[in-house]
């Protein structure tokens, strides 16, 4: 299953009850235990805090959830290694999505890694998503506004018109 494969049927999930958007740029915040060494680069040597998203939707009590698609281990571990780590101030919870032959596979390391910062789905061959373990809430985030909320939803209309 490829990522873009995975993008589109957890777009068609969440997208039933959810406003969803695919591939947003966000901005986020440098890991702690790097910026002593940030700190030490000039202006125009500063790793951008932009990322990008693979998915994005809004609650129905207008929070923002962000989900990191991940078809690769590898790809699952190196994640970890980012300057900025999934870390909007805008995003009230994460989610880890694998297809749910890799989740089986590598189900422990996933638990391990994820425990206290990420939920887990899977993704089936035969589209059905679920999650499988509970995202935690960020507590300092809060709901988003009107105007953000339409923000995300004109930049929603134009990805996924390029999908289909």
């Amino acid at each position: 299953m490829t990522e873009k494969e995975m993008q589109l049927m957890l777009g068609k999930h969440f997208g039933i009850q959810y406003i969803c958007i695919p591939n947003i740029l966000m901005t986020g915040e440098y890991k702690e235990e790097m910026l002593s060494e940030i700190e030490k680069l000039e202006p125009w040597q500063k790793p951008s805090k932009m990322y990008e998203a693979d998915i994005a939707y809004i609650t129905k009590s207008n929070y923002l959830v962000e989900v990191e698609i991940k078809v690769d281990i590898n790809d699952f571990r190196n994640d970890f290694n980012k300057k900025v780590y999934h870390s909007s101030p805008l995003v009230s919870s994460l989610y880890y999505a694998f297809p749910e032959t890799l989740y089986k596979k590598y189900k422990d390391e996933i638990n391990d890694k994820t425990a206290g910062i990420a939920g887990v789905i899977s993704v089936s061959y035969d589209c059905k998503v679920k999650v499988k373990v509970k995202a935690p809430k960020r507590k300092e985030v809060s709901p988003l506004t009107d105007t953000q909320i339409k923000d995300f939803m004109r930049i929603g209309c134009m990805k996924w018109f390029k999908e289909w």
